[in-house]
Order: structure tokens, then C-alpha cells, then sequence
């Protein structure tokens, strides 16, 4: 395999980033991973490190020390996917939003060499759009990833040759997901012979397989697009109750939910530039039947 080009990722041990890493380790890319300097960090990368030569672990303590890792290490593309997710947050949460959504990825790329990036491209999310507004914040997290949006305006005219991209996304789900979404609780529980506990059967969810997010990075590392905020989503959003209902038809041993029916949010539908060359190739409802059949 002939490695040409060169990435940086910080957030590579993230659901996403995993996905996103593994992907392109078995492509033409070199990838230098940004990781904080833990236990089971370093564990995940010694396993890499060992079946991929074009894999470069990058770990840090604190934030100081990225412009000394980084300074010297010239890349083609960052891709962003570093983010602290939280819904509400206390004193102390608050201080690691703003150190993980904003100084620690404006350091990074205040670090690295400007003459030899070619492309940025930072992951955004719906939740700058509450009530489907232009910018409206849910929460104090997409708040902090505003402001680093911001941020990369001034970069924007720092770096003369370099092309950067805002990708906003909605919810995502995958195998091996063990985050606190929807879709990996209902396989979790339905392990466990648990019923899963809907609020609501109005919650509707944009659902997007992990897969799909990963083509529009590529997508936005091999085209030739200009520079802009763009947004990809699933064709049509998901009411989970009717989701769950469809699939118990088409399987024996059933999805067992709680209906609370307390009042739910809106969805948010927000209007933004479709990502060009992107098409959506996975659907909910095929996928989530088979990661139930494979667990029958």
C-alpha cells in the first residue's frame, strides 16, 4: 500500500473516530491520532500501532504540550471530531466545555505548520439550532462549539491556502456503539431482556449510520469543494416508538418498551447547504433488524 497523504484527528477514540480511523488506516492515508495520555488510550493504540505501520499515536498530558508535538508536524488535513458532550452542565463541567470544545482544538491548530494543510474539516452538530433557527443554541456544549466555529474565521484568514469545512451532523449510531443513544440502548436492553423507556411516542430522531459520516469526510478530503458550512442527514426522520412497532413484526423474540408519554421537544429541522457529491446508503430500520438477528 503506497501512503500518501497525511491526517491529523483529534477525538480518534470517540465513537466516530473510531470508525473514522479504522476506515482510513486501511486506505491510502497516514494517520497521526492526538490522544490524552491514558490507560486504555494507550492500549487501543499499541493494538494498532502493531497491525498498521501508517498509524502515529500522539498523547498528551495537557494542553500546553500541543504546540511542542505539533509544530513540526506537517499534515495535509485535521479533521476535528474532538468534542465534550454534555446536556446540562454544573461549575466544574463547565470549565472542560470550554477546555475541550474550544482551547484544546484552537491549540491544535494554532500549532500546526499552515503552509502544508491543505483542508480543516471540523464535525458540527443540529444543536446550534434550536427551533430550527439559523443559530439558537440548545445547550451550553453547542454554545462552546459555536464559538469555536467562530474562531476558525480568524484561522480562516491565516491560513491563505488551506480550505475549511463545518460538517453538522444529527444524531449517529453503529456497531459497537456504547454511548447513551437511542438506538444502541434498545439493542442493550433488548440483550438484557429490558424494556427500553420511551418518553414520548411523538420523539422523532434523524438517525444516521456512523458509515454514512465517515463517505462525507472522504468526500470532503478527495473533491474539490470550496470552503463552507454543509450539513448531511437521514432522509427522513425516525419516530422511535413506530420504529420499535415495525420491527417486532419481523422478529419472534420482541423489543419490550415503557411508554411515559411526557411532553417532548420539537424536532429541529434545520435549513443548511446539502454536503454536494453525498448520499445517504444505510436506513435505520434494515440496520437496526440486523444487529438484533445477528444477537438471536
Amino acid at each position: 500500500m503506497v501512503v500518501k497523504n497525511k491526517i491529523l484527528i483529534t477525538g480518534s477514540s470517540g465513537f466516530i473516530g473510531k470508525h473514522l480511523t479504522l476506515e482510513f488506516l486501511n486506505s491510502k492515508y497516514q494517520i497521526f491520532a492526538i490522544l490524552r495520555n491514558k490507560k486504555n488510550n494507550k492500549k487501543s493504540a499499541s493494538i494498532l500501532k502493531k497491525k498498521y505501520k501508517n498509524y502515529h499515536p500522539i498523547f498528551i498530558n495537557k494542553i500546553e504540550q500541543i504546540h511542542k508535538k505539533l509544530s513540526k508536524l506537517k499534515v495535509d488535513f485535521v479533521i476535528n471530531l474532538a468534542t465534550k458532550w454534555l446536556y446540562k452542565h454544573n461549575f466544574t463541567e463547565m470549565i472542560d466545555l470550554i477546555n475541550s470544545n474550544i482551547l484544546f482544538t484552537t491549540a491544535v491548530l494554532d500549532s500546526i505548520p499552515k503552509n502544508n494543510l491543505k483542508k480543516y474539516i471540523n464535525l458540527s452538530s443540529y444543536g446550534l439550532h434550536k427551533n430550527s433557527r439559523e443559530y439558537d443554541p440548545i445547550n451550553l456544549y453547542a454554545a462552546t462549539k459555536k464559538g469555536f466555529i467562530d474562531i476558525l474565521k480568524h484561522y480562516q484568514n491565516e491560513f491563505k491556502n488551506t480550505s475549511f469545512y463545518n460538517l453538522s451532523i444529527y444524531d449517529t449510531y453503529g456497531q459497537h456503539d456504547k454511548r447513551k443513544k437511542i438506538i444502541s440502548i434498545i439493542l442493550k436492553n433488548y440483550i438484557s431482556r429490558k424494556a427500553t423507556v420511551l418518553i414520548s411516542n411523538k420523539v422523532e430522531l434523524n438517525l444516521l449510520n456512523v458509515k454514512d459520516v465517515t463517505n462525507a469526510v472522504e468526500i470532503l478530503l478527495n473533491k474539490n469543494i470550496p470552503s463552507g458550512n454543509f450539513l448531511i442527514k437521514s432522509k427522513k426522520f425516525t419516530n422511535i416508538m413506530k420504529l420499535i412497532k415495525k420491527i417486532n413484526k419481523k422478529i419472534d423474540k420482541k423489543i419490550k418498551f415503557k411508554l411515559l408519554n411526557k411532553k417532548t421537544k420539537k424536532k429541529i429541522n434545520i435549513k443548511m447547504k446539502k454536503l454536494p457529491f453525498w448520499k445517504q446508503t444505510s436506513a435505520i430500520e434494515k440496520d437496526l433488524l440486523n444487529y438484533i438477528n445477528k444477537n438471536n
